[in-house]
């Protein structure tokens, strides 16, 4: 084939490239964040995955945990959300009812069954942090004040079980999760 036919083929293969990675960039933001980029100038987003599996014989899983965020995320925590993934038998997860809303959160994740019936708990789910900074309005930091209290388990408030008042340190991860598959 000569160098003419191909000209056009490679043009048309770049723009084409080029428009998928441009409406990939430009894709719709998560929600909460698209919201607080409204109210803020800069809003960082960090993550920790929870992945528990608990089977009859196993010991049950009851956790609080504080988040630490290494190197420091500019700006100030707004808003800590759960994002379910999976869950079976008996668990929970969020802040502790009548606590402060705070950097602290647990799971439970609570072996059922027996010998004969060995049922399994499970819980999968990423923890999504919301760093904000720049405040564009005076509401701004009722945004995060009206998202963390909202009666729902993806804003913690929805909490069953033991609480553990021993408090397990862990490292958040800089940027979204990988999109996983339950």
């Amino acid at each position: 084939m000569t160098r003419e036919f191909w000209t056009p083929i490679w043009a048309i293969a770049i723009a084409a490239s080029a428009l998928f990675t441009g409406s990939t960039a430009a894709q719709a933001a998560d929600p909460d964040e698209a919201e607080l980029l409204d109210q803020f100038e800069k809003v960082d987003v960090w993550h920790f995955p929870v992945d528990y599996t608990v089977r009859y014989n196993n010991q049950d899983v009851i956790v609080t945990r504080e988040m630490v965020a290494q190197p420091a995320p500019q700006g100030e925590l707004c808003y800590i959300r759960f994002d379910f993934i999976k869950g079976d038998g008996d668990y929970g997860y969020g802040f502790k009812p009548g606590g402060p809303r705070d950097a602290h959160w647990g799971v439970n994740v609570l072996k059922r069954g027996t010998v004969l019936d060995q049922l399994a708990s499970q819980l999968k789910m990423n923890v999504i942090y919301f760093y904000v900074q720049g405040p564009k309005s005076e509401a701004a930091k009722a945004v995060c004040e009206r998202k963390q209290a909202a009666p729902t388990a993806s804003a913690g408030n929805a909490y069953k079980g033991p609480w553990s008042d021993l408090v397990t340190k862990s490292r958040l991860i800089h940027g979204w999760p990988a999109a996983s598959s339950p």
